[in-house]
């Protein structure tokens, strides 16, 4: 992870913050950490709305076809290692990872 601007001042600024009291005296400090980690999250998450709009809905075709998709693969790797005793369960997973990248080409979330 590359190191940003508003990681070194944020690290800087949560290194060099001193107690702060309400008018009510009440430590308030810890109210001050957490903006200052919210401000991080933001600063390497971005927009979480936009990102979460982004997800298809619930009755998009793109389900059907994730769905689809990842069932056959598992079904084809049943089917191509049935009674195989020396088949490793890493291999399932290699297999799906290469279905899953198919996917997320189709979805247009890969290159």
């Amino acid at each position: 992870m590359t190191n940003k601007p508003i990681d070194k001042f944020a690290d800087n600024v949560e290194q060099s913050i001193v107690p702060v009291t309400s008018l009510n005296n009440i430590d308030i400090t810890p109210v001050f950490n957490e903006i200052i980690e919210y401000a991080k999250d933001q600063a390497v998450m971005g927009d979480l709305e936009a990102t979460i709009s982004s997800v298809p809905s619930k009755d998009s075709l793109d389900w059907k076809l994730i769905s689809g998709v990842l069932m056959n693969s598992t079904v084809e790797w049943v089917v191509e290692n049935k009674g195989d005793d020396s088949t490793n369960s890493m291999d399932l997973i290699k297999h799906l990872q290469k279905d899953v990248g198919y996917l997320l080409q189709r979805l247009g979330l890969a290159g």
